[in-house]
């Protein structure tokens, strides 16, 4: 029950703030808004206040919000072009800032929610060389080191930071090297062969193999002011839409595979994992879904909002609007490309979380 209901919060609040930032840019620009959905249609639930419908819709994976004058996820053509109040009779400028509004909603949404975290948790960081927890059936296990031994020395080079101990460890993948430790009044030394482990290397974007012997160190919190948590929550944001291209990437050229992404059911699950783990890292989930939504919505795919910005480009570039019926068919084809792709990862979620390996 708490996986179903807290997939329902983040999912809910995730949509709710990007169609605000449709429905908001759409009245300051002095677009009539019809519709104001959470979900797809078929329509569960519905009422009108004002020019404006509210609803409840069955699909719970978007929203929309349906604006006069503009072919959109409800497939309507039936609207009147000539209402200088529609969609379509804005400036080029108003009708970008509507689009793209909800991402921008997304996205500050992440900012928001990283600082603040940031702000009243602080910030942790590894310090020293004591190890807090080692991995079994790893090369450190092997050879006997535990929790409190502290690590001073890796492949005959001295080590009193925790960032060089793993940077001396990653390069020799594969390669025995020495490793000396503390243990209380005795100095302890064994030869570890770091397992070659790959990793995506996101300022590279490409994979590459680096070594690990399943050590982890100790962690301390600082506490941060109100300034220094904006400054790390736009680097949190800048962080995710970064990771969020270069994954994107490295599945366009195979260095990735579409099992290795998560759906609405793997999300679903780590909504569950997060909530019960505490409030902290709920909400920092909520915010790396929001942000990898914004990136995900702004992609040039016909029913996303990037599908939507291609178009507008396209009319500017061309000086005509494109044909309503093309419109609605290459939303059709994205709607299915969607579905297939949410099929698909969903498959692979079921695999990865429900299916013993």
């Amino acid at each position: 029950m708490i996986t179903i209901l807290s997939f329902i919060v983040v999912i809910g609040i995730i949509v709710f703030v990007h169609e605000l930032g449709h429905f908001l840019a759409a009245k300051l620009s002095g677009v009539r808004v019809e519709v104001f959905s959470l979900g797809f249609p078929p329509r569960m639930l519905s009422r009108k206040i004002g020019e404006t419908e509210y609803q409840l819709s069955w699909i719970p994976l978007g929203g929309y919000v349906k604006m006069s004058g503009m072919s959109d996820e409800s497939f309507d053509s039936d609207f009147d072009r000539d209402d200088p109040r529609g969609f379509t009779a804005q400036p080029f400028v108003r009708k970008i800032f509507i689009i793209i509004a909800g991402v921008i909603m997304n996205i500050l949404l992440g900012f928001a929610i990283y600082s603040a975290v940031t702000w009243q948790a602080g910030v942790g960081e590894l310090v020293g060389t004591m190890i807090t927890m080692v991995s079994p059936d790893y090369p450190a296990a092997d050879v006997g080191l535990e929790v409190g031994d502290v690590i001073v020395e890796v492949a005959g080079e001295p080590v009193d930071d925790w960032g060089e101990l793993t940077s001396v460890i990653r390069r020799h993948a594969g390669v025995p090297i020495t490793v000396g430790w503390q243990r209380g009044d005795s100095l302890l030394t064994a030869d570890i062969t770091p397992r070659p482990t790959p990793e995506f290397n996101l300022s590279a974007g490409r994979t590459d193999t680096v070594g690990k012997i399943g050590v982890v160190g100790s962690f301390v919190t600082r506490s941060v002011g109100p300034l220094k948590a904006l400054e790390y929550g736009a680097i949190q944001v800048w962080w995710v839409l970064k990771l969020s291209a270069q994954s994107l990437a490295a599945l366009i050229g195979g260095q990735a595979h579409i099992r290795e992404l998560t759906g609405p059911i793997g999300i679903a699950k780590l909504s569950g994992e997060t909530a019960r783990s505490g409030l902290a890292n709920f909400l920092t989930f909520i915010a790396l879904i929001s942000v990898s939504i914004a990136f995900l919505n702004i992609l040039p795919i016909p029913m996303l909002d990037g599908g939507h910005l291609l178009f507008i480009l396209i009319e500017a570039a061309v000086r005509r609007p494109i044909p309503e019926n093309v419109k609605i068919n290459l939303m059709k084809i994205g709607m299915a490309a969607l579905l297939l792709l949410i099929l698909v990862v969903s498959y692979h979620d079921v695999i990865r979380f429900f299916i013993p390996q």
